[in-house]
């Protein structure tokens, strides 16, 4: 069986949680629906094209094209188009961060592990995409996780969790060889929030806010 594991938007979204929506998303942790469908599916993947390719809006502009061409008759995949359609078109009113207009980049594809251990728990990062900037002969790794939900914007601080996670991921899971994790291109993304929020330079409070939260998930997966 699984050991302790949160996701880390449901970590951020667990931090400022009720004590029943707490109870709600570690039951969801401990018992997946394997048969739930992601939300949002082709927003997410035209804002990683985005992101992979300097902030070219392209795929954007052509994701909303096909979903409008699209005919539905569920309500599920009507409501979905509605919120993809406004958060695309959201995206493309964001200010994409320079580093990611000024210099080429690589995106790296496969990585060993997509989690990090945190007080016991497996925090899954997992981001959305990692990518390899060469600035002055030196390598630093970036990484940007996306969240889109209406009625469930993070404020800053949760995207400040996420994005400290992505920075303490690349670090000690990813970089290798020289590579440096840089918190400028640790990015968390929230379409309907407060768009883009990068890690902090010095990552210790937040890392110990996450501990907390950590152990707040032990206390209630061992009671739920």
């Amino acid at each position: 069986m699984r050991g302790y594991n949160i996701s880390i938007n449901q970590l951020a979204d667990f931090s400022k949680s009720s004590e029943a929506q707490k109870r709600s998303i570690i039951k969801q942790q401990k018992v997946p629906n394997t048969f739930k469908t992601a939300w949002y599916q082709l927003a997410k993947a035209r804002i990683k094209k985005v992101m992979a390719n300097k902030g070219d809006i392209q795929p954007i502009l052509d994701g909303i094209e096909v979903l409008k061409s699209k005919t539905l008759t569920k309500k599920r995949q009507i409501d979905d188009r509605t919120v993809s359609l406004d958060a695309m078109q959201r995206f493309i009113s964001l200010q994409i961060p320079n580093l990611l207009k000024d210099y080429d980049y690589k995106v790296l594809k496969k990585v060993e592990s997509k989690s990090i251990f945190i007080k016991g728990v497996e925090v899954i990062v997992s981001p959305d995409l990692i990518i390899e900037i060469e600035i002055e002969g030196k390598k630093y790794l970036g990484g940007v996780k996306t969240h889109i939900s209406k009625g469930n914007k993070f404020d800053k601080k949760q995207q400040s969790y996420v994005a400290t996670a992505i920075y303490k991921y690349l670090e000690s899971e990813v970089a290798k060889n020289g590579q440096i994790a840089l918190p400028d291109l640790c990015i968390s993304i929230d379409v309907f929030g407060d768009g883009f929020v990068t890690s902090p330079e010095n990552i210790d409070e937040k890392m110990k806010d996450i501990e907390v939260i950590c152990e707040e998930v032990k206390k209630m997966w061992d009671a739920a």
